[in-house]
């Protein structure tokens, strides 16, 4: 909290190491509150962030505290703001999504006409380095044929692209780049990451657990904890 209110993501980049997502915080009319989230790639990364709180970024002494859960319940569009090309403001220039020349460098990939029998493990052996699958569906909950898949890199999401035309299960696949507005409202990547279920509530293999069936999370739930812990 309290950055200066012309910060760019280039510049909160640049003074933390090792940051994967920037989430602003913005009021209820999208005004940039000095705030943000930060996701970072690892435990060791966020420690080290904690430990330049006070320190001046823009000639603001910034305070950095570990996120309470109330920030977060909510889920955080985290793959909106990875592909974001703007500041808190509206500056651009040099924010993650971007390359040196403005053209969009994004790692989400929209892929249709999907088999609606499709399983997760199936995306994952088709294409290569997922991160994530994000299941498109209608209203009442059904899948659409459509997911938007998140890649570990651009090289991977290119070689993706190459893909389009192919057969997935007898049914030949459009692979395309996301559009801004599938991403605008975000998707909630951390229930999509803890995720066992297919489209169809199918189960096995998918992300977020390993071949045994046991959660490869980060997150864990714990229960019938005593009332005196």
């Amino acid at each position: 909290s309290n950055l200066p209110f012309t910060v760019e993501e280039a510049d909160v980049r640049s003074f933390f190491k090792d940051v994967r997502l920037v989430h602003w915080l913005k009021d209820k009319r999208g005004k940039f509150k000095g705030r943000a989230i930060l996701l970072f790639s690892s435990k060791e990364a966020s420690t080290s962030a904690l430990e330049k709180s006070g320190q001046l970024l823009q000639d603001r002494a910034i305070s950095v505290t570990v996120a309470k859960p109330e920030l977060l319940k909510e889920g955080i569009p985290v793959l909106a703001a990875a592909t974001s090309k703007a500041s808190p403001e509206g500056y651009t220039g040099g924010s993650n999504g971007t390359d040196e020349g403005g053209a969009a460098a994004t790692e989400h990939i929209f892929v249709s006409n999907l088999p609606f029998t499709v399983e997760e493990a199936d995306v994952r052996s088709f294409f290569k380095d997922v991160r994530l699958v994000h299941w498109l569906k209608d209203k009442r909950g059904k899948f659409k044929g459509r997911a938007i898949l998140l890649f570990s890199s651009k090289e991977a999401s290119t070689s993706a692209l190459e893909k389009s035309g192919q057969l997935l299960q007898d049914r030949a696949i459009s692979v395309t780049v996301a559009k801004p507005e599938l991403l605008k409202e975000g998707i909630p990547v951390l229930a999509a990451a803890t995720s066992k279920a297919s489209p169809e509530g199918y189960t096995g293999g998918s992300n977020g657990t390993d071949e045994g069936g046991a959660a490869a999370t980060e997150h864990i739930f714990v229960s019938n904890l005593p009332f005196t812990v």
